[in-house]
């Protein structure tokens, strides 16, 4: 990791100093490799078990044919040759350990910028906050779990599973700008990023932190491209339906024929499996096969312009919506995701899945 290379980095994530990104975010932009890859199974035998086998069992064969008068020698021959063959022709895949890692490692990154960075320069770069701070200092806490930043009177809800998206909403008052109020709900186990929490666990909390605020107020969502995210939004939607609930999740369909961060959850799909993800969150068969193999993709991973031009969108399509109970006895598309993130096909017609994020307005 380069100096100058990690500069032109926070060039490109602060948009020339106009944006406050979080360490994260910066990690996952500068990052020099990253790969996923599932656990493979072994199959076939050894080769060393097979020779084992195989070399007595033709040497046996052979003596047969010299030794054993009463048989013909070409029998023996013949199938000592069958065995040494059959020994060379199979074949052997040996178990593969499953694999789900950026480079540099998050741990390695972390050091890096907040030592031996911090120590020549004096400070993380301008427009770089930590989201993730060392243990016993006080860093920045968006909002408590499952809690909110406080808002006087709010006119809509930001739902976001990510911490350090959290932390670069806050740091930026994105939600401020609309007078909206931000909810940190995780989607996983404390700092790990393949911990996955179950999701019928994150729907809950999710309620539990939109019905602080009063009925009826609009709730965006920001998520990451997982398990989780595909099929929070629709089980929100089936829960509360008085309200208009705006995906702005990042799509799976955007990132599986990208070059987008991949990761491996240690459980794949978390519970859920491809049929529910296909029923209830409207995802096409490789999509949710994908997702039920346990791969995802962080939206902290999106280039913050993108991802801050995506959550104004989204806030501006929720405060101008109508009514949520005409529109849900109608059929509107109002509550369909709305976005089309960069890197995905273009809708086929009406009947798109809502969680694609595609255009409906």
């Amino acid at each position: 990791m380069h100096d100058l290379r990690l500069r032109r980095c926070v060039e490109r994530a602060t948009d020339g100093g106009r944006l406050t990104v979080a360490l994260t975010q910066l990690w996952y932009l500068s990052r020099t490799g990253n790969s996923a890859r599932p656990a493979v199974a072994r199959r076939g035998v050894p080769p060393g078990l097979r020779w084992l086998v195989a070399l007595p069992t033709a040497a046996a064969l052979v003596a047969c044919a010299v030794l054993v008068r009463a048989v013909p020698a070409y029998i023996p021959l013949a199938a000592a040759l069958g065995v040494l063959v059959a020994a060379a022709v199979m074949r052997h895949r040996p178990a593969r350990a499953a694999v789900s890692e950026v480079q540099p490692s998050e741990d390695t990154f972390r050091r890096l910028m907040t030592g031996h960075w911090t120590t020549t320069y004096g400070g993380l770069p301008e427009g770089v906050v930590d989201d993730r701070p060392a243990q016993g200092t006080a860093g920045r806490n968006p909002t408590a779990r499952g809690g909110s930043a406080t808002v006087s009177r709010p006119r809509a809800v930001v739902l976001c599973t990510d911490r350090a998206v959290s932390v670069f909403l806050q740091e930026n008052d994105i939600p401020g700008r609309f007078r909206a109020v931000l909810v940190h709900v995780p989607e996983r186990t404390g700092y790990s990023r393949y911990g996955a929490r179950p999701h019928r666990e994150v729907v809950k909390e999710a309620l539990r932190g939109i019905d602080g605020f009063r009925a009826g107020l609009p709730v965006v969502v920001l998520h990451d491209a997982g398990v989780q995210g595909a099929l929070l939004v629709p089980l929100l939607r089936a829960a509360r339906p008085d309200r208009v609930v705006v995906d702005a999740g990042l799509p799976v369909a955007a990132v599986r024929h990208n070059r987008a961060v991949r990761l491996l959850n240690a459980a794949p799909s978390a519970g859920a499996g491809a049929k529910e993800l296909r029923t209830v969150a409207g995802l096409s068969e490789e999509d949710a096969a994908w997702l039920a193999e346990g791969f995802w993709s962080p939206l902290a991973a999106v280039p913050p312009r993108l991802l801050e031009t995506v959550a104004v969108r989204a806030l501006e399509h929720a405060l101008t919506a109508p009514d949520p109970a005409a529109t849900h006895r109608s059929g509107d598309a109002r509550n369909q995701g709305f976005l089309t993130w960069p890197g995905q096909a273009p809708a086929p017609g009406p009947d798109t899945s809502r969680t694609e994020g595609t255009a409906t307005a």
